[in-house]
């Protein structure tokens, strides 16, 4: 697949400085993970999370990177990656006095996706002393930089294990001292960080990889499966009604995964177009035509994401999904466009078109994390242009969104609450809230059922109350009071049943001096659901009866 990368010459110095590094990593990333440390400093939880994908990015990026202690090309990168760390960072937490998971994991997957991208031509930038890439070399460089971060990955892992596998064997010969050390979570990170980073070290400095035309073959046969799926697909498409066809945000990102995985083995297969293999003469029109059905898959993505637009609003979900669906589509139109033209030489231009590509997608990443492409704020237009027009009902759902939306969308909210009817509709208690249910509001009493004894309701343990209070359909749940054991004292007897399903089950309480306990779990299965739902109807009516058990119970002895 044309020019390959070589084996790098790595100072002497290079494991020392990668070490060190290793040890504030691991570090920082004990304490950024530990809670109480952050209440001890008082910092909120978005400096902390920055501190960590500090923590990850930088210390990795240096063992990719490192090639001599003088090199200032090799200090430029790295504060450039610094740089676009805080950016990510702090723009995704902008909103949140805060942070939370999610924003730490969407600035990790963003951070990840753009310095995959630059880190080639950084790498290509310190070995050559300029930003000029071929398209071949960048390939080369994707694929080994990916197999590099495995294999040290495994290294770090394998060395972790090790360290645990030690620890417990001191522990068997009482040198708890031993194991106190090896076992605490410092050490444990500190393993794995100086296991990837020196193995990373180690690897780029004494193997020369040349693995493009290997991963070629591999990818050949996989974009051959692709391509048949894509043409049985636009098949079943012409012969299926249009109409009937199910769109939705999760159909929209099958398509786009489906997309993406041509996209990645079109250029793992062919590179830029300067190594080509023959196909056989009946199968290249094949290719040609199932690359230019990937339009098609496009469009449906988009089609099926606005369609979800008009129906509700923009989202900050939906907002990402069109945006890759648009450079998909964008992608998979330059491909057409050159196959219709050039036939069979259309991979030629293949490394141009993908150049382009990757430096667009890096600036669209970066105007996303800007206020040029404010998600949040384009999702709360959209949301206040929904309510203004009758499209979205103003209830606590609308009211969770706004809130989602950082400053500016609680200011909407509290601009809502002003008017009344709107106040009303958007502090109700939704009926499919769990945290405002109780048990007592969702247990249907059966018929001529006695009420259930205070001290039942009462219980300590509540963990039987999910089984109602966390379902949204109505009498999914009933109870009721009889003498199960024919003991002379009434049990109470809860059950529930689930949508869709052809069984339920029945919990039985009998009292035990003060307490309640389970003494019994009993399933009723039925051929249908029309079946069940006759049961479950004489059930709320009071309509049944008890009848011996063909199956004694098991007492172990």
């Amino acid at each position: 697949m044309g020019q390959q990368t070589l084996k790098e010459s790595v100072s002497r110095y290079a494991y020392l400085f990668v070490a060190l590094l290793a040890i504030v990593q691991a570090t920082i990333i004990l304490y950024s993970t530990n809670y109480s440390v952050q209440q001890e400093i008082g910092l909120s939880e978005q400096y902390f999370y920055l501190s960590l994908l500090l923590a990850i990015f930088v210390p990795s990026a240096t063992s990719y990177l490192f090639t001599q202690v003088k090199a200032g090309v090799f200090y430029l990168n790295i504060l450039i990656i610094i740089l676009l760390t805080i950016w990510i960072s702090l723009w995704q937490a902008r909103h949140s006095a805060s942070s939370s998971d999610a924003h730490f994991f969407l600035a990790f997957l963003t951070l990840t996706i753009l310095f995959f991208i630059l880190l080639p031509w950084m790498q290509m930038r310190q070995f050559s002393g300029t930003w000029q890439i071929n398209y071949a070399c960048l390939i080369s460089f994707y694929i080994k930089n990916t197999l590099l971060g495995i294999l040290a990955s495994v290294i770090g892992g394998l060395l972790t294990a090790l360290i645990l596998l030690a620890s417990f064997l001191f522990q068997t010969v009482n040198l708890f001292f031993l194991h106190d050390i090896l076992s605490h979570e410092f050490t444990l990170w500190l393993s794995f960080t100086l296991g990837f980073n020196i193995g990373l070290i180690f690897l780029r400095s004494n193997f020369e990889l040349q693995l493009s035309h290997f991963v070629s073959y591999i990818a050949r046969f996989f974009l051959i499966v692709l391509h048949v799926i894509a043409i049985v697909f636009v098949i079943g498409l012409l012969f299926s009604s249009f109409t009937e066809l199910k769109y939705s945000d999760f159909g929209s990102i099958t398509l786009l995964w489906f997309l993406l995985l041509n996209i990645i083995l079109i250029n793992l297969t062919y590179g830029d177009g300067s190594y080509q293999y023959q196909l056989p003469s009946w199968l290249t029109p094949f290719m040609l035509l199932s690359i230019l059905l990937l339009n098609v898959f496009s469009f449906l993505s988009l089609y099926g994401i606005f369609i979800r637009v008009n129906q509700y609003s923009w989202s900050v979900e939906r907002l990402y999904a069109s945006t890759i669906a648009l450079f998909f589509t964008a992608v998979v139109l330059a491909y057409s466009v050159v196959v219709i033209l050039k036939r069979q030489r259309w991979v030629l231009t293949l490394g141009t078109i993908n150049k382009v590509a990757l430096l667009g997608l890096i600036a669209t990443i970066l105007l996303i994390n800007s206020p040029i492409f404010d998600f949040q704020r384009i999702t709360l237009n959209s949301l206040l242009a929904g309510v203004e027009k009758g499209k979205i009902e103003v209830n606590p759902m609308l009211a969770r969104d706004l809130g989602q939306l950082g400053p500016d969308g609680k200011q909407a909210l509290a601009q809502l609450k002003l008017n009344p009817d709107y106040k009303k509709q958007l502090e109700m208690v939704m009926p499919y809230d769990e945290s405002s249910r109780s048990l007592k509001d969702v247990l249907v009493i059966a018929k001529n059922s006695a009420d259930l004894p205070d001290s039942w309701w009462n219980i300590s343990d509540k963990s039987y109350e999910w089984y109602c209070t966390a379902s949204v359909e109505p009498n999914n749940c009933l109870g009721f009071m009889t003498d199960v054991n024919q003991d002379g004292r009434d049990d109470v007897v809860m059950c529930y049943a689930y949508k869709e399903s052809n069984y339920f089950d029945c919990l039985i309480w009998q009292q035990k001096e003060e307490n309640w306990l389970v003494v019994d779990t009993q399933t009723h299965q039925y051929d249908s659901s029309e079946s069940l739902n006759t049961a479950w109807n004489k059930l709320l009516n009071g309509q049944f009866g008890l009848a011996p058990k063909e199956w004694r119970q098991i007492v172990p002895k």
